[in-house]
């Protein structure tokens, strides 16, 4: 998957210059709400880090700061960005200790910014919560081909999502599986059965469609 699928666009982001003072930084950040925003510079086409507003705050009070200081000094996370072609897997190496990362076109130049919420999304889609459906958490012993056990066993309904934990766990593993909703609860537990006679263990199963209905065998 490319992040360029998955970013908010630069008209909708609220990004600082890198020509403004202390003072312009603080207001503007104040007004956003956020905790940190992009600092672009050439006229808004270039990405030149994050200014922070604790940072500001601590340049007022630690440093006596004036607010016609330069934000210059202030700009940090400098490489805190990808690229639109770049996989959305890298954002997971990346973005840990950033609010956001700044994305950036074939030409360097700034796009918008991938923000914790939009791999929360990804995530969502990946459970199958935009779609609907049951939602099967698995559990099996560690062993080669379990995956292809598993999609083999419930090969007869359509899968909406999987999604594998534990990796690398030498024991067990957890695997969760979105199973369409045009499935009855009859035909659900049919299913459940018929894993647990492959030595699958299902742990837990929530319906998607009704976020406070849990169903267990």
């Amino acid at each position: 998957m490319k992040i360029r699928y998955n970013f908010v666009k630069k008209e909708d982001v609220r990004y600082c210059k890198a020509e403004s003072t202390v003072k312009e930084a603080y207001e503007l950040l104040k007004e956003s709400g956020y905790r940190s925003i992009p600092v672009l510079k050439d006229n808004g086409t270039v990405f030149a880090g994050l200014i922070y507003k604790v940072d500001l705050l601590d340049y007022y009070v630690e440093k006596q700061g004036k607010d016609e200081d330069s934000i210059q000094s202030l700009i940090v996370d400098k490489d805190a960005f990808v690229y639109e072609e770049d996989s959305f897997f890298k954002t997971f190496l990346t973005i840990r200790r950033l609010p956001f990362l700044a994305v950036l076109n074939e030409k360097d130049e700034f796009s918008g910014i991938i923000t914790h919420g939009n791999i929360m999304d990804v995530l969502e889609d990946s459970f199958g919560m935009k779609t609907g459906g049951y939602i099967l958490t698995v559990g099996t012993k560690e062993h080669k081909g379990a995956i292809k056990e598993l999609v083999s066993a419930i090969k007869d309904v359509n899968i909406e999502g999987l999604l594998t934990l534990d990796n690398g766990d030498t024991y067990l593993r957890r695997i969760i599986v979105n199973l369409s909703h045009d499935i009855s609860e009859k035909k659900l537990h049919k299913i459940i059965k018929k894993l647990e006679e492959k030595d699958f263990r299902v742990t837990a199963v929530d319906d998607v469609n009704k976020s406070d209905k849990v169903l267990i065998k």
